[in-house]
């Protein structure tokens, strides 16, 4: 049957490898129960590409949605379309304005910037020290991919930032999309995303989870509106772009594993038992 995959066996002469041999199970296994064991394997995988097929297009349905609702807001951004419901926002908000939220507000806001670069490193070596290389990777792409398209975004709207502190962000002088809604949505959609994957058999924690997640993602956003620094279309589009990057690079994890996934299933020996 040839030496690529030492486990392999001749089930026509009911032969295990001898590198298999050593092992008691294995040897006392016949050519009937490597059969079986082998085409349940191959259905299993064919069950995941199946899976995978599933969320791949759920996915690009997601990103497809975001990215037209971000088309839609900027197009009416740059149409001024918007500028008295984002007033309105902003108006609304004040009102509710005091020391104590002002205080809440700027430290919800930090989990959208200082705070991102320092779970991102703790997270970074809870996956290395699991040897989770493809997530730490992707990981990095989300926070790193997320900032630097949304500096390319604002310079290219080159929105103004609210009236009250107009010329108060020398660094970042522009307002749309908001960057903090951008990466947050980036980072903690795909926090979320890996919690999904690691809780599958506790449905009730994978919900509580991304809930959580969620959670964060709107407070840090009405944190910025609090704090009048961003409009409430700032805030949307950046949920939007975040989002739309997080999927890209959850889609292109996916396509690769999906891809390794089809060609084990095409070589895998359960296909050669077939007849």
């Amino acid at each position: 049957m040839g030496t690529r995959h030492a486990w392999r066996v001749d089930v026509s002469n009911g032969l295990v490898d001898q590198n298999q041999a050593s092992d008691p199970t294995l040897a006392r296994t016949d050519a009937a129960g490597w059969r079986a064991y082998l085409r349940q394997l191959s259905r299993g995988g064919r069950s995941r590409l199946a899976a995978l097929g599933i969320t791949l297009v759920l996915g690009y349905l997601l990103g497809l949605g975001a990215l037209l609702f971000f088309s839609y807001v900027a197009f009416e951004v740059r149409g001024r379309q918007t500028q008295a419901l984002d007033e309105s926002v902003l108006a609304f908000l004040r009102g509710f304005q005091s020391p104590a939220l002002d205080t809440l507000a700027s430290a919800i806001s930090v989990l959208g910037s200082e705070a991102v670069a320092g779970f991102l490193v703790l997270l970074l070596l809870v996956l290395g020290w699991r040897r989770q290389w493809g997530a730490a990777v992707a990981l990095v792409l989300v926070v790193v991919g997320a900032q630097e398209l949304n500096n390319v975004l604002k310079d290219f709207f080159q929105r103004a930032r609210p009236a009250p502190v107009a010329g108060a962000f020398a660094a970042q002088a522009f307002s749309f999309p908001s960057g903090h809604a951008m990466v947050a949505a980036s980072f903690y959609t795909f926090i979320g995303y890996l919690g999904w994957r690691e809780l599958t058999h506790q449905p009730v924690m994978k919900r509580v989870w991304v809930g959580l997640m969620t959670l964060v993602v709107l407070l840090i956003g009405l944190s910025r509106l609090y704090l009048g620094v961003h409009y409430f279309t700032d805030v949307l589009a950046g949920y939007a772009a975040g989002l739309i990057w997080t999927d890209a690079v959850i889609l292109g994890s996916r396509m690769v594993t999906s891809r390794r996934l089809a060609r084990a299933t095409r070589e895998h020996p359960a296909a050669m038992l077939s007849g």
